[in-house]
């Protein structure tokens, strides 16, 4: 209006231009991700924008954009820079997307589509964190997976999922404490307990009713028990929770854990909050709570909350163990 009417502009209140470590601070946050499926997880011929791309040795192509697959493939729908190599097991695919995109997906694709938007924003924000303790990925190469080892993918996220990441809460926590689990039963353990190293900050939790894996029983066979016995050497690093079968070990239970995943099946020895007992015929009786490590965010919790109408801060608050604060109150109804 000034200059319309011919007056002097008023001089500015502040600096026009935000401090340059705000700049930096808001590129760090977004950055551009890159996301390999293993062969394994792929058909040999592929229905791609309603194609077919059978294997063939040294092939490679590129997509850029919406790309749509066939029934078969692992995910439905990608949107973005998409690539595939021939290896000689089979197909490799690449999906290149924003940081915010991959929160998104992976939010959805741990929890569910249709999660509550809180449980959505609490997880985004959890992992918004842990992608800033990996800067470089989470694979030698730079990469990440769509597995449980980085978080799960299913596909391009809703429109729900990013604007949860867009309103996720910030996380008052160092990098190495932004972790979670599909379910601690009831038992949370600090980074440190499950690998011995990291944090000792151990949250709350709650056993919640919708919970399939709150208690659970197993029993491994006595050859079982032999095979991991000779795969898994004894020994806890510094703060490392363990377990002794029989007379040996003790052996860290997050490393039993996985070698059974990894021999047996994921369901065999569910989590690590658990007992064992050494039977008389050699077999080995499990009794636990929860489906995972038991470290940081517990899923089934927060979806449990977020269906109850509380908000990702609080349920962050309790997994994380963080001091309580002044959540906005809503505003009066008129």
């Amino acid at each position: 209006r000034a200059w319309l009417g011919g007056q002097s502009l008023p001089k500015p209140r502040g600096p026009v231009m935000p401090r340059s470590d705000e700049w930096q601070s808001e590129s760090a946050e977004t950055r551009t991700i890159t996301v390999c499926w293993p062969p394994e997880r792929l058909p040999r011929v592929l229905f791609i924008n309603d194609h077919e791309y059978p294997w063939q040795p040294s092939a490679h192509f590129r997509f850029e954009g919406d790309v749509r697959f066939g029934a078969d493939m692992p995910v439905s729908r990608l949107t973005g820079k998409v690539g595939f190599a021939a290896e000689q097991t089979g197909w490799r695919l690449t999906w290149t997307t924003q940081s915010d995109t991959w929160i998104a997906a992976a939010t959805e694709g741990e929890l569910g589509s249709q999660a509550p938007f809180e449980a959505k924003r609490a997880l985004a924000a959890v992992l918004r964190l842990w992608l800033r303790g990996h800067p470089h990925g989470h694979h030698p190469d730079g990469s990440f997976c769509p597995l449980t080892h980085c978080a799960v993918l299913r596909g391009q996220p809703t429109q729900a999922g990013l604007q949860a990441v867009a309103e996720a809460p910030a996380l008052d926590l160092a990098p190495d404490q932004a972790f979670f689990t599909g379910s601690k039963g009831g038992s949370s353990w600090s980074p440190r307990e499950a690998w011995g190293g990291g944090s000792l900050l151990a949250g709350a939790a709650q056993m919640v009713p919708e919970d399939p894996w709150a208690t659970w029983t197993r029993v491994l066979t006595a050859a079982q028990v032999r095979q991991l016995k000779a795969s898994v050497k004894p020994g806890l690093l510094p703060g490392q929770r363990g377990i002794r079968i029989g007379v040996s070990g003790p052996y860290a239970v997050e490393a039993l854990r996985l070698e059974t995943g990894r021999c047996f099946g994921w369901t065999t020895w569910p989590s690590n909050a658990c007992e064992a007992e050494l039977q008389p015929d050699g077999s080995l009786a499990l009794r636990g709570h929860g489906w995972g490590h038991n470290v940081g965010l517990c899923l089934a919790t927060a979806l449990y909350r977020a269906k109850r109408g509380d908000p990702a801060e609080e349920i962050l608050q309790e997994a994380f163990g963080l001091p309580k604060r002044e959540l906005p109150s809503k505003p009066a109804d008129p």
